[in-house]
C-alpha cells in the first residue's frame, strides 16, 4: 500500500499567501465574509421605493376608511436585494410578488394564483408617486393568449396609501383593469 503524500510546509506556502490575497481582494471590492455584497443602500438603489412599502396593507372601502381586510404585506428580505409582497394572505387567491434587481433593472416575478408566473420590468423615470412595470416574460403558460398579468402601476396618494391598478390581457386584448386602493396599517 502506498503511502498517502502530504505536501510539504513549502508548497503550502504559496496557496496560503494566495489565499490571503483573494480575501483582501474580495474585502477590496467590498464582498463580506460569505462572498456576498453588503447591505442594499436606500440611496443608489433602484428598490428604495417598493423597500418603503414594507408592512401591512388594508383594503379601503368605497368612503376611503380602511377595512379589516389584508390586501399584501411586504416585507424586506435578502439583505435588502428582495422585497416579498403577499397579496391577500390566507385567501384561496393569495398571490405572491417577489421584486428583485437583475443588474441596473428591477423586475418583479408574479406568482399567481392563476399557476402562472409572469416577470415584469420597472418602467424607469417614472414619476416619484407613480411606480410602473410591463411585461418582460412568462412561465408555465402555453400561449400569450392564455390570460396572465400583463401591466402594473403604484401610484402613491400620500406615504401611508397606495392605489394599485393591475392589467390582465387574454386573446390579443387587454381586459378591464383591476383597482385597489390600500392604507399602511399603524
Amino acid at each position: 500500500m502506498d503511502k498517502l503524500r502530504y505536501p510539504s510546509a513549502a508548497h503550502a506556502r504559496p496557496r496560503r499567501t494566495a489565499l490571503a490575497v483573494v480575501a483582501l481582494l474580495a474585502g477590496a471590492i467590498g464582498l463580506g465574509p460569505g462572498l456576498w455584497p453588503g447591505p442594499a443602500r436606500a440611496d443608489d438603489d433602484p428598490l428604495a421605493r417598493i423597500r418603503r412599502l414594507e408592512g401591512t396593507w388594508l383594503v379601503v372601502d368605497a368612503s376611503g376608511q380602511p377595512t379589516d381586510q389584508v390586501a399584501s404585506v411586504f416585507r424586506v428580505t435578502a439583505n435588502g436585494h428582495s422585497v416579498e409582497e403577499v397579496m391577500f394572505p390566507g385567501s384561496d387567491h393569495e398571490m405572491v410578488n417577489m421584486y428583485y434587481r437583475d443588474v441596473d433593472e428591477v423586475h418583479m416575478t408574479h406568482f399567481c394564483a392563476g399557476g402562472n408566473q409572469p416577470v415584469l420590468r420597472l418602467v424607469p423615470g417614472a414619476t416619484p408617486d407613480l411606480l410602473e412595470l410591463q411585461f418582460l416574460d412568462i412561465s408555465n403558460m402555453v400561449t400569450m393568449n392564455d390570460e396572465h398579468m400583463h401591466e402594473a402601476r403604484y401610484q402613491w396618494l400620500g406615504a401611508d396609501r397606495l392605489r394599485i391598478e393591475w392589467r390582465t390581457f387574454r386573446n390579443g386584448r387587454f381586459l378591464e383593469a383591476s383597482r385597489i386602493e390600500m392604507l399602511r396599517r399603524k
